[in-house]
């Protein structure tokens, strides 16, 4: 869309509210005429010239009626200013992030000219900046059109006094507007240059909190500040270049204005000496000169803003990664007060159960060929190094491209980073962990499979329906995710838990409804994720605020409240990576004992009624074993309502597995029974021996 285009679906937006900015204003300013005749029937009684006359009583009574009138345009004004200005800004704001979050989540943010994904500092200077510079163009142009009102008054009243003076208001006006036009691609450089300067200020700073212990590992701290001042400097000089050319065209603007305020002046002089001006004309004229030049003055700036406007346009774009052109703009309410709307409620239908879930030839390659990244952050941007000289993958419209002539899932695994042709089988009930080495695929492939990175090949199928979206399938009640990372918010721990939901207290199953709304106990799901004496020790309980990214829990107790958030949603599949890396050993035994067998919120085995009553404890089952019909595979406890899709490498989590899915280079080397594949596989050997790096 082209930027006018964009500015008017704004103004669309809250019509009334900037309409009555304009008018207000406007109203404001015409009074300013209507004081110019005032002053010219005053200064006409006072000299005797001939015209409309007012004695000084009046001509004050008329000032101050008018001034009155002007205050009260004046608040209707800044009313209208505050409610259009901060709702749009709020609807860019949400219509950016809607799209944010309605992309892959591992591929949520655009790449910038180096292949990088976009920093959050870039992000946050493109939400704050941008937005700003968006809403200040609309504000120009209330006031061109306000002072354009005041103006075009004036010009006519002074056009019947005196054409020929009034026409020597024209010439400024077209010098700045031609000059503005001449510089306007230069604007749009140096703002261009002065956004991105920023946001890599930004960037920086938020790397630098993010990272505070690794820096002190590696003892970068000095060239951290000295990087850090580098391109404060650098965006010091852009910053210079694009307030001194917006400056430039302000001080062209009154100098070039103020020359023909002179001339005016001058005409006007020369017209009283020859008689054919009065005292009261160059009243009025001297009275019309401000609101005249003020508006040439502001078109200058206005030509100049609308170039920068342009550019904070496109960076917003960037952000909407393909979208439908208008979604930026895109009409939607905004709750600036009163109660949030409630989320809809969690429903389950007998569709929504999990029978099977099968996936056949799912490839994925990432851009450059790397080893797995580690880290979450690493593995969502698909960043990383060529390995061994290995070639780069290209992408075309979101396919995978070739290399050295080859599709991905052609190439040797050894020079190529991704999963290729992945088919799992995961029955209801059944308990799946994906194991293999660092960078052997296993993160990559649960991000393909929900949905996070685009698949380039294969499918899924959902009990046998393919599922078309999977990161809108692949949400509750369907599934829940935990990544290796996870992210809590600076709120309490129960909101970290709930995240807009309502709890609702457990009344046990609706028989024979066709859709039940899933109960929301955060209590059910504390204690599943094992996490009742880590909250009897906080002071403050579920009320306890965790900080950012949860800085003030434990590792062990970030990783559970996440898994708490997945269980109080009560969902089909349970997806886990690498869940109890942080746990101790009773903990993560507890923690996969009370998911594999519960049935009800306290830990208890309940019969199939739904009424609660309860028929044994753990402790009286704690030996026994059942076989899963549905898996023929022998399993610690037989009443799994969920299945289970886990990556690890830890031998607890092992051993209860009823199927062991081993990676290596992207592709699946082996599976089955965990005694089958010590048997015969030997990169489950060197895994389960500790030989290979996990």
């Amino acid at each position: 869309m082209k930027t006018y285009q964009t500015i008017w679906r704004l103004v669309r937006y809250r019509p009334l509210a900037y309409f009555g900015d304009i008018l207000s204003f406007s109203s404001r300013l015409v009074f300013i005429p209507l004081v110019g005749l005032v002053l010219r029937a005053f200064f006409n009684g006072l000299s005797g010239d001939p015209g409309p006359k007012l004695d000084p009583t009046a001509a004050a009574a008329l000032q101050v009626l008018f001034g009155v009138l002007a205050a009260f345009a004046i608040m209707g004004g800044i009313t209208s200013w505050v409610i259009y200005k901060y709702h749009n800004m709020a609807l860019l704001m949400k219509n950016m992030l809607a799209r944010i979050l309605q992309r892959p989540g591992a591929r949520a943010l655009p790449n910038d000219e180096n292949g990088n994904p976009y920093s959050s500092g870039r992000v946050v200077s493109t939400f704050r900046d941008d937005t700003d510079a968006v809403i200040e163009l609309m504000i120009m142009f209330v006031d061109s059109i306000s002072f354009g009102v005041s103006a075009t008054v004036s010009l006519v009243i002074m056009w019947r006094i005196n054409p020929w003076i009034t026409l020597g208001v024209f010439a400024p006006l077209s010098l700045v507007v031609l000059v503005t036009q001449l510089l306007g691609h230069r604007i749009e450089r140096y703002r261009k240059a002065a956004r991105a300067a920023t946001s890599q200020v930004t960037g920086l700073i938020g790397d630098m909190f993010n990272s505070v212990n690794a820096i002190k590992v590696a003892h970068a701290e000095e060239r951290i500040v000295a990087h850090f001042a580098q391109l404060n400097d650098q965006r010091r000089t852009a910053m210079i270049l694009d307030r001194l050319f917006r400056q430039l065209i302000e001080t062209m603007s009154h100098s070039v204005t103020s020359i023909g305020t002179g001339l005016i002046l001058l005409l006007a002089a020369r017209a009283m000496y020859a008689g054919r001006f009065t005292v009261g004309d160059f009243a009025l004229f001297a009275s019309y000169i401000w609101p005249v030049t003020i508006w040439i003055r502001t078109l200058g700036v206005t030509i100049a803003d609308y170039r920068q406007g342009g550019v904070s346009i496109g960076r917003m774009q960037e952000l909407m990664q393909g979208a439908e052109p208008g979604q930026l703009v895109q009409h939607d309410p905004i709750y600036e007060k009163g109660e949030l709307p409630m989320l809809p409620a969690l429903t389950k239908t007998p569709a929504d159960r999990l029978t099977h879930l099968r996936v056949r030839g799912l490839s994925y390659g990432y851009p450059i060929a790397v080893a797995e990244p580690a880290a979450e952050e690493q593995l969502a941007a698909g960043q990383g190094h060529a390995v061994n000289g290995a070639a780069s993958v290209g992408y075309v419209n979101g396919a995978a491209a070739t290399v050295n002539g080859a599709h991905p899932n052609e190439l040797s695994t050894d020079n190529a980073a991704g999963i290729f042709d992945i088919d799992l089988d995961l029955p209801r009930g059944s308990f799946t962990v994906i194991t293999g080495r660092i960078g052997s695929g296993k993160s990559t492939l649960l991000k393909v499979l929900l949905g996070l990175l685009p698949a380039d090949a294969g499918e899924v199928r959902w009990n046998g329906e393919l599922i078309e979206r999977p990161a809108d399938f692949f949400t509750p009640p369907h599934c829940a995710y935990t990544g290796q990372t996870p992210r809590l918010f600076s709120e309490s721990l129960r909101n970290n838990i709930l995240l807009g939901l309502t709890e609702t207290p457990a009344h046990g199953h609706t028989n024979g409804a066709a859709s039940a709304a899933v109960e929301i106990n955060v209590g059910q799901a504390i204690h599943q994720a094992v996490m009742e004496q880590d909250l009897a020790d906080m002071e403050e309980g579920l009320e306890t605020l965790v900080g950012t990214r949860g800085v003030r829990l434990s590792g062990g107790q970030i990783q559970r409240t996440a898994a708490a958030r997945m269980f109080v949603r009560q969902p089909e599949l349970l997806v886990f990576d690498d869940l109890s890396s942080a746990l101790d050993v009773e903990t993560e035994q507890t923690l996969w004992e009370r998911l594999e067998g519960c049935t009800s919120s306290d830990g208890r085995f309940t019969n199939d009624h739904g009424d609660g009553a309860v028929v044994s404890t753990r402790e009286d089952r704690a030996d026994q074993q059942y076989v899963n019909e549905e898996t023929n595979r022998t399993s610690y406890l037989g009443h799994r309502t969920s299945t289970f899709l886990v990556v690890s490498h830890r031998r607890r989590v092992l051993r209860r597995a009823d199927q062991v899915v081993v990676m290596k280079h992207g592709r699946i080397v082996d599976r089955g029974a965990l005694d089958e594949l010590l048997g015969r596989c030997e990169e489950m050997r060197l895994l389960w021996q500790g030989e290979a790096e996990c």
